[in-house]
């Protein structure tokens, strides 16, 4: 699967498969999704209860939250927009969260 969609098959069937919440097209420069966590720190508010995912090619951050299944409450954040790719996030004792390039 690439997103919802079969990727380079004569058919598609998805059964059995679980299917992303949320995709992005490639046409934003994006190659690879760089998942992340939902945040549950103290030092950006409205950052609580987001999960945060990047992609390697186009380093965006970009959040969402999860309720009676469907992504909601979709966000871009380009104040939290490393400079490098994005290959990996990090959480620390406290919720916070780090973007590694």
């Amino acid at each position: 699967m690439e997103g919802l969609h079969c990727y380079n098959a004569t058919s598609c069937n998805q059964t059995g498969k679980t299917l992303p919440v949320i995709e992005y097209s490639h046409a934003s420069g994006g190659c690879s999704v760089t998942g992340g966590y939902v945040y549950r720190g103290t030092r950006i508010a409205g950052l609580v209860g987001q999960y945060l995912y990047s992609d390697y090619c186009a380093s965006f951050v970009r959040s969402f939250q999860f309720a009676g299944g469907v992504a909601t409450n979709t966000q871009s954040w380009p104040t939290l927009q490393p400079s490098g790719s994005v290959s990996s996030f990090g959480q620390d004792a406290k919720g916070e969260l780090y973007i590694l390039t």
